[in-house]
């Protein structure tokens, strides 16, 4: 995981290397207040394993192929939407984490899929959200630990 940026109270965390289920669970574990963005190209076995993490989702925002599994499997247990694609994601993600009155919001790419269907790996994929957090208007990088 790679702290980006912050604004405000909002913390950006970059999990794109997270191409499965597994690998989004150890992000989700670390944080309660998220924004989380996911999906891409779905791998076996969906998200359904990922249901005890859902009362620490706040809002999900679905791109990608797996969009519409993903939204099937969050259902009515996590409020989200279809976003098509990481730009809208990520801007969707940051107006409702700012709008948030949770105390520590994070918006977080752990996409628990593939990069494939929109990137050409998870590496580019991570650039990508990495530029778009760096263009929000007042977010600041975020601090080495």
């Amino acid at each position: 995981m790679e702290t980006i940026a912050r604004k405000g109270r909002v913390l950006f965390v970059n999990d794109s290397k997270a191409t499965n289920a597994d690998s989004a669970a150890r992000a989700l574990a670390c944080f309660s207040d998220i924004f989380w963005i996911a999906g891409g190209k779905p791998k076996t076995g969906g998200i359904d394993q990922l249901a005890g993490f859902f009362p620490r989702i706040r809002k999900a925002y679905l791109i990608g192929e797996a969009a519409a599994g993903f939204a099937a499997g969050l259902g009515n247990r996590v409020p989200f939407v279809i976003a098509g694609n990481l730009e809208r994601a990520v801007a969707l993600a940051t107006r409702d984490a700012e709008a948030a009155t949770e105390m520590a919001p994070v918006v977080l790419l752990s996409p628990a899929c593939a990069s494939f269907d929109q990137f050409r790996n998870f590496e580019v994929r991570g650039d990508k959200f990495r530029e778009l957090v760096r263009a929000i208007p007042g977010v600041a990088p975020a601090q080495s630990a």
